[in-house]
């Protein structure tokens, strides 16, 4: 159809009177041939487009602009590991020298005690930690003249600073980390990572800190490191500026919460006090049962691993004497579960825990007539 299009414009080409008819013709097929191979390419491009846009969007995940304000303490890029073993023995040295560091600095927190005794000027206000270079020469000159503290202090504190160059040193390798606030949580820190920095949905970022070993609690000034690798993610905790390791404070948590586990918690007071405090509440024919109270109201506590006895004195009550006691919640049975002993002049009155295993972890009411 083309040529039979084309030879009827060269016919009317040859009779038009117009000496510019068929220049005219050939411009026109010229041009028609350009456009239509613009055309071509065109449809070729875009297929190619179509063909690998899956996958150019597999390899490079599209990030919320609204999320990745989330993550903009994270975005420089973290140097690259070969696995997660590599990025663990980078961070336990981290550790192992913020371990060293952390130790040196409380011996020259003790040696600074000793030169403030004496120093012949007040040394009160001195950073023992970062002192100025006029500070540094004034304990050189007491080294020198034989004064074996300023000698101590000056070789721990080269120590210090210079295990202190090599941490910063090794983070520099390690790349941005996110540095710990107040409220901040790991497990939220890693999702936060993984949904803003390595583009994972909520499902894929799930299932991976279902693998993931947190540190809990965090403290401010922890330093959180987060690695994509190739053979999957890891995250760290190091000390940072906080004044406990992640390695006590994990300690500390474990014990805080085996004492929580095996305590029995209590208020104590008379029997009028706690209606005043409306602790314990009662009505007309009915009998006097527990308030809602909450859990901080429980002050007093024994560690049912090592106490079992609960004395409480007539005096601390504002009573004169005491003569019996009953406990609430009333689930409890006297004689069987605990055992009450009364002063031989009514002065105190004593609960002793005989089965520890129904009272762990408990909060009671103490109530003294």
């Amino acid at each position: 159809m083309t040529h039979e299009s084309d030879n009827r414009d060269l016919k009317t080409a040859k009779d038009d009177t117009n000496p510019f008819g068929r220049a005219a013709l050939r411009r026109s097929l010229k041009f028609r041939h350009w456009a239509i191979g613009i055309a071509a390419a065109a449809i070729v491009v875009l297929g190619l487009i179509l063909i690998f846009r899956p996958a150019l969007a597999e390899r490079e995940p599209a990030i919320n602009p609204l999320d990745a304000a989330k993550g903009q303490e994270q975005r420089k890029q973290p140097a690259m590991f070969k696995d997660r073993l590599a990025a663990q023995l980078q961070v336990n040295e981290i550790i192992a020298m913020e371990t060293v560091a952390r130790r040196d600095k409380q011996m020259l927190l003790e040696l600074f005690g000793k030169l403030q005794e004496t120093s012949p000027v007040d040394i009160r206000d001195w950073d023992f930690s970062n002192l100025s270079e006029g500070q540094m020469e004034t304990l050189r000159q007491r080294a020198r003249s034989g004064e074996p503290t300023s000698a101590d202090f000056l070789a721990l504190s080269s120590r210090y600073h210079s295990l202190k160059n090599r941490i910063s040193g090794l983070e520099k390798r390690l790349g941005q980390p996110r540095v710990v606030v107040s409220g901040d949580t790991h497990f939220q820190i890693v999702y936060d990572f993984l949904s803003v920095r390595t583009g994972k949905s909520a499902a894929e970022a799930q299932r991976i800190i279902q693998d993931t070993q947190f540190q809990d609690p965090l403290l401010p000034g922890f330093k959180v490191w987060n690695f994509w690798l190739p053979d999957g993610f890891c995250t760290f905790v190091t000390q940072g500026t906080a004044h406990l390791t992640p390695a006590e404070t994990a300690r500390q948590a474990k014990e805080t919460a085996l004492v929580r586990l095996n305590s029995l918690f209590y208020i104590s007071g008379s029997v009028t006090g706690l209606h005043e405090r409306k602790t314990l509440i009662s009505g007309f024919l009915k009998s006097t049962r527990l308030a809602e109270i909450s859990p901080g109201q429980f002050r007093l506590s024994i560690d049912l691993r090592s106490q079992q006895h609960i004395r409480v004195q007539a005096a601390a009550l504002q009573l004169k004497k005491v003569s019996a006691l009953t406990i609430f919640p009333r689930e409890f049975n006297a004689g069987k579960d605990y055992a009450v002993r009364l002063g031989p002049r009514g002065n105190w009155i004593q609960v002793t825990i005989l089965k520890k295993r129904i009272f762990r972890g408990r909060r009671i009411v103490i109530a003294v007539e």
